[in-house]
């Protein structure tokens, strides 16, 4: 994880195609629920160590400090906290300022090992309402890595906005955390994300949870442009950069496609490694990068306020 910092920018126009867009094809529509509950799910902690994920006996731990460093920051930006860090009651019904995209510039930067983190620890260690959505559709690893089945899911809700949603949710039993997986595989999701369709369900899930926050983890923005259109619907933007790898250019690039669309972006430095001293949490022990780096994001975060 790491440093956060606000990017800047401006808001400018943005016109996206939204025309013949693809039909999920993995699940019929007749066998998807049209209403329903949520299906329960139970967190597996001992995964969720080995895998080192955030859960209830990490409190204490290196990255239990720095996600609460990350919070507290990001929870200031979206108006959740007051700067005395006393929680904002949400205060209308209607659209709110709980929409936090996570992305990166390139893969394999850490990004969905951040949504994730976050999402357990403001779900766990908060008791923030949360719902974690996978819209990283060519790429989905959210279910997997908390062990949830596959079926329906975001792009299934918005080719048919009747679907009711919280049946395409998975609901953790010991903490007010959600999971809407990525559903069916389309071809053009861009085109997906860009309808009308995707307007309304984003206002729907900020609606239904004005009490909470939303955390969508995204593409990275030059791999697919699904990120850049999902940019347009969010309130804060988390980019995600892995410490010494990410070019220079790579970086600006990627900014620049989102600060076209959204000023609101914050800087999360991943993957920081600092000597005795170098970090305001201590040293950070060694971290396994003989696999795939991805799916072990293991990282060092190195947390500054932004203004």
């Amino acid at each position: 994880m790491g440093v956060v910092d606000k990017a800047g920018g401006s808001l400018h126009d943005f016109a996206l195609a939204k025309k013949n867009v693809e039909k999920p094809t993995r699940q019929p529509a007749n066998e998807v629920a049209r209403s329903g509950t949520a299906k329960p799910f139970s967190l597996d902690y001992q995964k969720l160590a080995q895998e080192g994920l955030f859960h209830p006996e990490a409190a204490s731990t290196q990255l239990a400090l720095e996600l609460r460093a990350v919070k507290r920051r990001l929870l200031r930006r979206v108006g959740f906290l007051r700067s005395t860090g006393e929680r904002q009651e949400f205060r209308k019904s209607g659209r709110q300022r709980n929409l936090i995209l996570v992305t990166s510039a390139r893969a394999s930067e850490g990004k969905t090992y951040n949504s994730i983190n976050l999402a357990l620890s403001l779900a766990i260690e908060d008791q923030i309402d949360t719902l974690l959505v996978d819209a990283d559709i060519p790429r989905p690893k959210v279910r997997s890595r908390l062990g949830l089945p596959s079926g329906p899911g975001l792009t299934n809700k918005i080719h048919d906005l009747s679907i009711d949603t919280e049946s395409l949710v998975h609901r953790a039993n010991q903490a007010p955390l959600g999971v809407l997986g990525e559903g069916a595989p389309v071809k053009r999701a861009t085109e997906l994300f860009a309808g009308d369709a995707s307007t309304r369900l984003w206002t729907e899930l900020s609606t239904t949870q004005s009490d909470g926050l939303v955390i969508i983890d995204a593409p990275p923005v030059l791999a697919t442009t699904e990120s850049v259109v999902l940019a347009k619907y969010v309130d804060e933007i988390v980019f995600v950069v892995e410490a010494n790898a990410t070019p220079e250019p790579a970086l600006a690039s990627a900014l620049d496609e989102l600060l076209d669309v959204n000023p609101n972006v914050s800087l999360l430095l991943n993957r920081c490694v600092f000597g005795s001293g170098g970090s305001h949490y201590e040293s950070y022990e060694y971290y396994d990068r003989t696999t795939d780096v991805e799916e072990n994001a293991k990282g060092k975060t190195n947390v500054r306020a932004s203004k």
